[in-house]
């Protein structure tokens, strides 16, 4: 799904690995990355968000990756850094705008 607001247009992915095929499609090849911000998760069906973003770096994608989930125990967060993410913001509610927000603020998107 593609969602569009206040000059943000997302594009949402049902599981991993569809996120992964929307990447390689939008990317071509170039590695830069056509999208300017990717959110993952860790509990995403059929390929968790670690996998994914393993995927996704492996494609020479260097758009930033940031891990929102609610499993945010040290361990986690660095197996996200491991995998390739740039950040990790806890999610101990469902994503609000404000916290949206706030990291697209911190990567100079918003």
């Amino acid at each position: 799904a593609v969602l569009r607001a206040a000059g943000v247009e997302a594009d949402e992915a049902e599981n991993g690995a569809e996120a992964v095929r929307r990447v390689r499609e939008r990317v071509g090849g170039a590695g830069a990355g056509a999208y300017d911000l990717i959110l993952t998760d860790k509990q995403m069906p059929i390929m968790d968000g670690h996998e994914a973003t393993r995927q996704i770096r492996a494609m020479g994608v260097t758009t930033t990756i940031v891990a929102v989930s609610s499993d945010s125990l040290p361990s986690d967060v660095q197996a996200f850094i491991a995998a390739g993410a740039d950040d990790f913001t806890p999610k101990v509610h469902p994503l609000t705008k404000e916290k949206l927000s706030h990291i697209l603020s911190k990567f100079g998107l918003a």
